[in-house]
């Protein structure tokens, strides 16, 4: 009767922590990451996509808001906010001359756990604008 029992609570928690997470083992932190793509526009050499659909969630939670932390010499082309919190994973900015910049970018998931910040370097090269012979 006791082995019952037993057997009875270890499903009643494993039916738990599958419905509701497990106590035993808390909602884990995402981790961010992104990449930089350059020549996105050949036309605007100072452009540059930056991309954070990379970042993953041990939890598989979603992820839901992405801080991007940069210079105040950039201007964000898309998504077309103000803010540098945005809700999309891809955005496009521009700097303004060449140079090395550094970028951060931190995420949050549906659960509210933020990821450690993950820093880069975007470098914008002296490019000509227009077609080269």
């Amino acid at each position: 009767m006791l082995r019952r029992k037993g057997f009875y609570l270890l499903v009643a928690l494993a039916c738990a922590a599958l419905a509701g997470g497990c106590f035993l083992l808390p909602n884990r932190p995402p981790e961010a990451s992104f990449v930089v793509t350059y020549g996105v526009d050949p036309a605007d050499p100072m452009l540059v996509e930056l991309d954070a659909r990379a970042s993953s969630d041990p939890d598989d939670d979603p992820i839901i808001e992405y801080l991007w932390t940069f210079g105040d010499d950039v201007t964000i082309v898309t998504p077309l906010e103000v803010s540098k919190l945005v809700t999309v994973p891809v955005l496009q900015i521009r700097y303004v001359t060449q140079g090395s910049y550094s970028v951060t970018l931190l995420v949050r998931d549906d659960q509210g756990n933020s990821s450690m910040p993950v820093s880069g370097t975007v470098t914008v090269p002296n490019v000509p604008v227009g077609p080269t012979q």
